[in-house]
């Protein structure tokens, strides 16, 4: 058992003997119900022996939300009756008022976002119900409840240990109403329940296998090859098994159903343990033996069979998943609008981090997303006043795939870095989402190769403060080649799962809309500034007609122009002239391009209600990170950086949040 892990279950020991009013040294032991689980939820039963002889049980589940480090604390899922998420400091704390402040300082950002991000902060009230039931509770506001048990804990001092791990005090919070996002979105994409569906899809298709037009209609008219071919392994076998089934004299009790059902099922589960006929002993081995043997023969023909089925699966499973996956992503671009609404960054999205509030089978607009752990939030905004406020450093920290090279780097570097704080600090949340869009949509990582890269750079940064050399250096190199691999692995998984992400459409809700547009309307006139510092700075064409004319040409014409001047095709042009303006309209190119771009997605953008695909999504928020995030005077962007090989085996990971707080140095010494 993880040490983490076994601490926690200890203390849910000792919660449980406390509840049955056992002692503590009462006699228990704790059992693991699935110790080769390779999952992320582990079972564990807690075993008591009662002072009246009673031997008692329970059962709890607990699993890790991503381990601490540093300054970060470590976070738990536990269902122990509710769904429970513990959090234990890297400090102890073990000065009860000490606690009470930090339950309240937790609190001070979450309750910025209410009413329109739901939250759930940390309450004594979370375990203390789980031990005793204050009078009227029922009938108490939850922040009067939580008062209440706060003064009972203080005339009852002896009640605190029971709120206590490691011999500080640990931070509970309930979410017992709600479903951590990360595990609805692993249910879309449970790699378990799509292996049941083919076992049902092999199965339960009795007569697929002798029905043409069944099959065609299914599995499409391009794998008809493999009917014809599973027909004739299926002679073979109804060949055999009339052999095998003389040779143990049960020839007449057997009927063709069953055994065509013998077939299916092993080509489902490898081999048939049940028989309903009354068949002599050894016959279910010896048929297992035939049935290995002719899968075995035709590998090829049924590998091609299965492939045909699982495609099929796997296109109706997605169908169904298709409006789910829709409505968290509508709800997820509706966060991202409620946070920057209310100008708080949270640093570190993630859906460990996010819990679905009400049933995400419904509609979007009959569920939302809330938040807990805001250890790396911090406000850029003061909403209340409508004015900017000197924002507090936060925590140096965040889970790599969903994080960027401005998470490593204090408040004043940045500030001198990119001018704009608060815009950066909101948009390392884009860089969250996105990972995430991508994510529930798929079930996979978006940027797998490229989170690697952000684990260099605290070396990269103490290796050049003993050089002496100056930290923007760092940063400016560091962010070229972490955004060109992020490039590259954008274009390489967009393109990889095209089909699935220009499938699902995603209904843009009026707050997610305006966000979208006000940001590409702002790259817009920066686009069209630089197109038209561009024509006027240079010296090739001087009339007013021949900039303006350049200025409002549109790509298509560029190009025109620049391939008929490498063609020749444009007379008494001077070689060493013509070179200049194919130059010269090169770069032009390059901004028409992406002012081209930015009228295209504005146009999707367009209706006051836009429902646009989830490639045309992600397309839309990562040129604006890109634009956000990456300045073109700091060089190149390049697909051809090298990025550690992806070690990813397709499983789902409870990826830990990294925290950084300790490892770049800065050069005033901070």
């Amino acid at each position: 058992m993880n040490n983490d892990i076994a601490i926690i279950v200890e203390f849910f020991m000792n919660l449980y003997k406390q509840q049955l009013e056992a002692p503590k040294d009462a006699p228990s032991e704790i059992v693991p119900v699935n110790p080769a689980s390779c999952g992320p939820d582990y079972v564990y039963e807690l075993h008591v022996d009662r002072d009246d002889g009673q031997h008692v049980s329970r059962r709890m589940t607990i699993a890790m939300l991503g381990e601490g480090s540093g300054s970060k604390s470590k976070c738990f899922k536990v269902i122990y009756d509710d769904l429970l998420v513990v959090k234990v400091p890297p400090s102890p704390i073990s000065d009860f008022d000490e606690y009470i402040r930090n339950i309240k300082a937790e609190t001070h950002v979450a309750v910025k976002l209410t009413p329109r991000i739901e939250f759930v902060a940390p309450r004594v009230t979370a375990l203390l119900r789980k031990l005793h039931t204050l009078p009227d509770s029922a009938d108490i506001a939850p922040s009067e409840l939580e008062n209440r048990y706060i003064e009972w804990l203080k005339e009852n001092p002896d009640l605190q240990e029971y709120l206590k791990i490691n011999e500080g005090f640990a931070f509970f919070m309930d979410l017992s109403k709600y479903s951590f996002l990360s595990y609805v979105v692993e249910k879309i994409h449970d790699k378990k329940i799509f292996k049941n569906k083919m076992r049902e899809e092999i199965v339960e298709s009795h007569n697929l296998l002798w029905d043409i037009l069944e099959f065609e209609g299914k599995y499409g008219s391009e794998n008809l090859s493999i009917y014809f071919d599973m027909n004739k392994i299926y002679s073979d076998y109804e060949t055999k098994i009339r052999q095998l089934l003389r040779q143990h004299e049960c020839a007449g009790m057997v009927s063709s159903y069953e055994k065509q059902q013998w077939f299916l099922v092993y080509l489902a589960e490898k081999e048939v343990r049940e028989i309903k006929s009354s068949v002599p002993v050894g016959f279910i081995e010896d048929l297992n033996r035939l049935l290995s043997k002719i899968v075995e023969e035709y590998k090829d023909v049924i590998t091609a069979y299965k492939k045909a089925v699982s495609k099929y699966v796997d296109k109706a499973s997605f169908m169904q998943s298709r409006a789910k996956i829709s409505g968290i992503i509508t709800n997820l671009l509706e966060l991202l609008a409620a946070l920057q609404e209310t100008g708080v960054a949270i640093r570190d999205l993630k859906p460990d981090n996010l819990f679905v509030v009400g049933n995400a089978d419904l509609s979007a607009e009959d569920y939302s997303l809330g938040l807990i752990d805001f250890e790396t939030a911090v406000e850029f905004f003061d909403i209340s006043g409508g004015n900017s406020l000197k924002i507090q450093q936060p925590l140096l920290a965040g889970t790599p795939s969903y994080s960027t090279p401005s998470h490593l780097f204090r408040n004043e570097f940045l500030t001198e870095v990119f001018d704009d704080l608060p815009y950066i600090l909101h948009f390392q949340d884009w860089q969250a989402t996105v990972g995430m869009i991508f994510h529930v949509a798929v079930g996979e990582c978006l940027f797998e190769k490229t989170r690697r890269l952000l684990g260099k750079i605290p070396l990269a940064a103490r290796q050049a403060f003993e050089k002496k050399q100056p930290m923007s250096k760092v940063f400016k190199k560091s962010s070229q080649i972490f955004w060109s691999s992020a490039i590259k692995e954008f274009k390489e998984k967009l393109a990889a799962k095209e089909n699935i992400l220009k499938s699902v459409e995603v209904n843009i809700s009026k707050k997610g809309r305006q966000m979208l547009l006000n940001d590409l309307l702002k790259e817009k006139e920066a686009v069209s500034k630089k197109i038209n510092k561009y024509v006027v700075s240079q010296v090739i064409f001087s009339s007013p007609k021949d900039r303006k004319s350049l200025i409002q040409s549109s790509l298509e014409k560029i190009i025109e122009y620049r391939t008929k001047l490498e063609k020749g095709g444009i007379p008494k042009t001077p070689l060493e002239i013509r070179d200049k303006i194919v130059g010269l309209l090169q770069g032009l190119e390059k901004l028409k391009n992406r002012s081209e771009n930015q009228e295209r997605m504005l146009k999707l953008l367009e209706p006051p209600k836009p429902r646009i695909s989830v490639y045309e999504v992600l397309e839309i928020m990562f040129s604006l990170i890109l634009k956000s995030m990456y300045k073109e005077e700091w060089g190149p962007l390049s697909e051809e950086y090298e990025v550690m090989p992806s070690g990813s085996d397709g499983k789902f990971f409870r990826e830990t949040t990294v925290v950084y707080e300790d490892s770049v140095i800065y050069e005033n010494g901070k």
